[in-house]
């Protein structure tokens, strides 16, 4: 897996997800992402920018990100949703459980405004 991982203004930011996040793929991702988490910020942004296709795995992967950083008084941000992710999050409801960004820029700026605020 190719995954970027990198940290930018105290917000850690994950890329280059597979074009199919699902579940051959998300054992994979916790493993690369957990330790980033355990030594870095609390704040997780994670771009969607290429990615066409989330299942079940992928969706309890975001969750499983969310609940942790939540334990730890965190926060978590999904950016660069395309129209057919956007329709998974809204049939699932779940655009009200993470904050959702146009891109990584304005996803970045947002967590790290909110320690500020």
């Amino acid at each position: 897996m190719k995954l970027s991982i990198t940290e930018e203004r105290g917000v850690l930011v994950i890329g280059n997800l597979p074009e199919k996040f699902d579940y051959t793929v998300c054992n994979d991702a916790l493993r690369h992402i957990t330790p980033a988490m355990d030594d870095g910020p609390k704040k997780l942004v994670v771009s969607f920018a290429g990615v066409s296709f989330l299942d079940s795995c992928g969706i309890g992967t975001l969750i499983t990100l969310r609940n942790r950083l939540m334990k730890e008084k965190g926060a978590m941000a999904l950016c660069d949703i395309g129209e057919r992710l956007e329709n998974i999050l809204k049939i699932t409801d779940l655009r009200k459980v993470f904050a959702l960004y146009a891109n990584r820029d304005e996803a970045v700026s947002g967590l790290s405004d909110a320690e500020r605020a």
